[in-house]
């Protein structure tokens, strides 16, 4: 998977307007034309103390899969993904030069399949990556992988250059499943890999998996949830499948087999969360999953989990710069966004010029209705009052409350004060509530009781 926002504006023309995911704020559904001197001003002025974070965007990919939103392109030759590996370093070396020698605190690659990429061709990036930031002790180093395009020389490589998270693409364990989304993956082949990510010192192993794909049911569901527990991940992130194939074409063949409707798919998903948790894991958020000795387990509870790009993090790093067709910077003045065509990137980079295209830059308003849906979505319940204060900003959220109260008396939250809490059975309607808080929404649009119900729709 991609940076969240990338992926697509999910607009089912069939149904009520689907809701941001809120991995940013304002989100990217918000993005317009920036030029390139804007984002260069914003990297000049990065503070020299205080770390990056930096996400790598890496758009191959040698199969498609069929339920795949990503930005990604099919490449059953190597050649251009060695061409664009060079024009990537570039763009590292062309954007330090405006940063200067940062500290990194969290690394991540995303895609597409970054395991597509050599052993070597891995490593010389990042070297690539060593000459221009400081990358001596990266907290976190995560790369996803798709484990049919990994071995144990990748896996070693990976190990050698400081990766110490991976995230395999799972999906579902069910083989006419798989068959029907064209990815198939043995279990054979995830122990396999399980194994030699264990034999290189890589203990902290995500799982990704999709609930609302062709041929899911709770039986399904369940043997896949149990297959996952025998491999014991550290984290689980369980993602609702979007079918959207007005927008991404290839779709149309998710579509030629039966798809679970709304209904079958929440109960997909609280069937899966109760085996989870039955099972020893923390719910995190919206759709993540911890063990007791994951980071995302014990920065909730310190009150440090985050939400970004990546969906939920500890990462601490207040910048993070994105590299690549499609990657997305958050900067303190702004997001900017690189252009998503491969052919267009590579052609700017090749020519010294910036690859962004599409941002927003953000007021101190803004940053503080960012921490304010944040807190929600992280933690199902905020005072906005004390965030308000915390930014010295002052505004009477009159409108905002007069929203949450409809919710409190219609049952769906509970309010101490200032504070306003989620009950635990209206939780689906997270993304619906959170739109009370988002000064970009169009709140004329429906009730925010309707949002909810509609969310729940689909």
């Amino acid at each position: 998977m991609t940076q969240e926002n990338t992926v697509l504006k999910s607009v089912d023309v069939t149904r009520p307007k689907r809701l941001p995911r809120y991995t940013s704020y304002p989100t990217a559904l918000e993005f317009g034309p920036i030029d390139g001197k804007s984002h260069d001003k914003w990297l000049k002025s990065l503070p020299i103390c205080e770390p990056i974070s930096l996400y790598f965007h890496i758009p191959y990919c040698d199969k498609l899969c069929w339920f795949c939103g990503c930005f990604t392109t099919i490449s059953n030759k190597y050649g251009p993904v060695e061409k664009f590996l060079e024009v990537l370093k570039q763009e590292v070396r062309q954007t330090a030069k405006k940063t200067g020698r940062l500290k990194v605190s969290h690394i991540h690659f995303g895609g597409g399949s970054p395991s597509i990429l050599d052993p070597a061709d891995f490593r010389s990036l990042i070297d690539v990556l060593s000459e221009c930031y400081d990358i001596d002790d990266v907290p976190e180093f995560a790369i996803e992988i798709d484990p049919r395009t990994v071995d144990r020389d990748k896996i070693f490589a990976y190990a050698s250059s400081g990766v110490n998270r991976v995230s395999l693409g799972i999906q579902d364990f069910n083989l006419k499943t798989q068959e029907a989304i064209n990815r198939i993956q043995t279990v054979d082949l995830i122990e396999k890999t399980m194994r030699d990510f264990k034999g290189a010192g890589i203990e902290r192993v995500n799982f990704d998996l999709i609930y609302g794909l062709p041929y899911q049911s709770i039986d399904t569901i369940a043997e896949t949830i149990l297959t996952t527990i025998k491999f014991k991940p550290s984290r689980i992130a369980l993602f609702g499948y979007a079918h959207v194939p007005h927008m991404k074409k290839h779709q149309k063949l998710v579509g030629e087999h039966e798809l679970p409707n709304q209904k079958e798919r929440q109960a997909q998903f609280n069937w899966a969360s109760k085996m989870l948790t039955d099972n020893g894991y923390r719910a995190i958020g919206l759709d993540h999953f911890a063990l007791p000795d994951d980071h995302l387990f014990t920065s909730f509870d310190q009150g440090k989990l985050k939400r970004n790009f990546q969906g939920y993090t500890d990462d601490t790093a207040n910048s993070l710069i994105g590299f690549g067709p499609s990657a997305i910077s958050n900067l303190p003045d702004g997001y900017a966004q690189n252009v998503p065509s491969i052919r267009d990137y590579i052609e700017k980079v090749s020519s010294n010029k910036s690859s962004v295209v599409r941002g927003l830059s953000i007021s101190n308003k803004d940053k503080m209705f960012r921490d304010v849906i944040s807190t929600l979505m992280c933690y199902f319940e905020v005072d906005p009052v004390k965030i308000t204060m915390e930014h010295h900003i002052h505004y009477n959220f009159k409108i905002e409350i007069k929203n949450l109260m409809k919710l409190v008396e219609a049952g769906y939250m509970s309010r101490d004060g200032n504070n306003f809490k989620i009950n635990k059975k209206v939780m689906p309607y997270l993304r619906a509530i959170a739109t009370v808080f988002d000064q970009y929404f169009d709140q004329n649009s429906s009730d925010i009781i309707s949002r909810c119900v509609h969310e729940s729709e689909g």
